[in-house]
């Protein structure tokens, strides 16, 4: 978040520092060890109950024409403070004056040890303990001591003596506090209460879903978390990547999968990094029953997405392809491990050169007899070789013959799989450049393991486009 200035100091609120959570990085709060509290004090926020006495002692603005009367008047001098409800005794002045100078010095420890010959103090009135609660509040958090700067602040708070001008102030720091303090549902409480009384700060609304996610509060921290992501992609705005990995923590923590997978979605859509491919399709692939016949339309999709990293899987996706009569992809592999320099190296090179020669003339020999392939394929009535004969088409790059085909493939009846085929498309219009086209197919797909897949072309093809 950015800074803010109170009285003339800048100060900053919140902010991100990394925090892995179920698997995923993310980012969580980091409140400022100068709790805002503290520094309402030394900016001058503090002087609003407090003024000067004649004699340099700081006391209540209120009762100073009192206070002055009773010095001149024993009797009066006694009961002060009872007889007034918003005035200190003429007392307590001395230790509050040093309280103050020592706040100003930024020693809060020294101010909540000089606070204490202010409890001993019998009888006090509902305003003296108001000053006191301030004071120890603010003393609290210079000394670092979250959980008594927040609850004194919320004594602060409950007399009802707070200026409206810097009610909400306080109301965050006792957020704060209590979130140093590790008290995560007194955060999450108070605030609320700021977004009950009208509060609009959005660094609010990060400690809040943080602090209810941190308490266990999972389905508020969602609720809260998903409204915000709604605004912003109504408004054309792009997400924080921040908040959607805390989003898909949050589902993942409720076993939600369906929540998650969404989350991931809009992940990959705004932020399509490697890392985030690779724990989706990861997610997907290895899932109890997803069908081991989708390997290579797994493949492919990692080919798409940068996410081969092992020798052996440009080696192995490679073989497969080339036992699936696919020359031309097995190619496509085998040569992108070559230029990533994964493969041709250490105690696999040989066989890797040995795949590599017999790949290449394969094509060479496909190359050769794919004219005659297309030909007939077309005049035939197997829409399965027209599908298989039409990414190879695509893949040689005759890109406008191999769609053709393949979508004529797709009207012939007696296709074993067809969203399998449609998988197998989608992939080939994404090659020949046509993403729309290839969005439009894969919005389609809704079998076992292929329509979770085509969800994830979707994102890719609409991420590229």
């Amino acid at each position: 978040m950015n800074s803010v200035k109170m009285g003339g100091i800048e100060m900053g609120r919140f902010e991100m520092s990394g925090l892995k959570m179920g698997g995923i990085e993310m980012s969580g709060h980091s409140v400022s060890y100068y709790i805002m509290s503290a520094i309402l004090v030394l900016a001058g926020l503090l002087t609003w109950p407090y003024a000067a006495s004649a004699e340099g002692a700081s006391l209540p603005i209120k009762p100073l024409a009192q206070l002055a009367s009773a010095a001149s008047d024993s009797n009066a001098k006694a009961s002060t403070s009872s007889s007034n409800p918003d005035t200190a005794r003429p007392e307590m002045a001395k230790p509050l004056q040093l309280i103050q100078e020592l706040l100003k010095a930024g020693k809060g420890q020294d101010a909540l040890q000089k606070l204490k010959e202010l409890d001993v103090f019998a009888n006090r009135n509902a305003y003296e303990n108001y000053i006191i609660e301030h004071l120890r509040g603010s003393a609290a958090s210079l000394s670092g001591d979250a959980d008594t700067a927040a609850k004194s602040f919320e004594a602060v708070i409950a007399s009802g003596r707070i200026p409206a001008a810097q009610k909400m102030n306080i109301i965050e720091a006792i957020a704060a506090n209590f979130y140093r303090a590790k008290n995560y549902s007194k955060t999450a409480e108070w605030c609320a209460r700021y977004f009950k009384e009208g509060g609009l700060e959005s660094g609010m609304r990060s400690l809040w879903i943080q602090s209810m996610y941190m308490a266990g509060d999972l389905d508020g921290a969602a609720r809260e978390m998903i409204v915000d992501i709604e605004l912003l992609e109504k408004a054309n705005k792009t997400p924080p990547e921040d908040r959607l990995q805390l989003l898909a923590s949050i589902y993942q923590r409720k076993k939600d999968a369906i929540g998650y997978a969404s989350t991931v979605e809009k992940l990959l859509s705004f932020y399509p990094k490697k890392d985030y491919w690779a724990e989706a399709i990861y997610r997907v692939s290895t899932r109890q029953g997803f069908p081991d016949r989708l390997v290579m339309d797994v493949a492919r999709l990692k080919m798409a997405t940068a996410n081969l990293v092992s020798a052996n899987e440009y080696f192995e996706y490679a073989q497969i392809a080339l036992t699936a009569g696919f020359s031309l992809e097995a190619q496509r592999f085998l040569e992108k491990g070559f230029t990533d320099k994964v493969l041709g190296h250490g105690d696999e090179a040989d066989r890797h050169r040995r795949l590599r020669s017999m790949i290449a003339k394969s094509v060479e020999e496909d190359r050769k007899g794919l004219n005659a392939l297309k030909q007939e394929a077309s005049a035939g009535k197997d829409g399965n070789a027209m599908l298989n004969v039409g990414y190879s088409l695509v893949l040689a790059g005759d890109s406008a013959d191999g769609i053709r085909l393949m979508e004529k493939g797709l009207t012939i009846k007696g296709i074993k799989r067809p969203d399998d085929a449609k998988l197998l498309y989608g992939a080939a219009l994404l090659i020949a450049g046509q993403k729309d086209k290839a969005r439009t197919v894969f919005s389609e797909i809704r079998g076992d393991g292929t329509g979770e897949l085509a969800k994830l072309w979707m994102v890719h093809a609409a991420a590229n486009r």
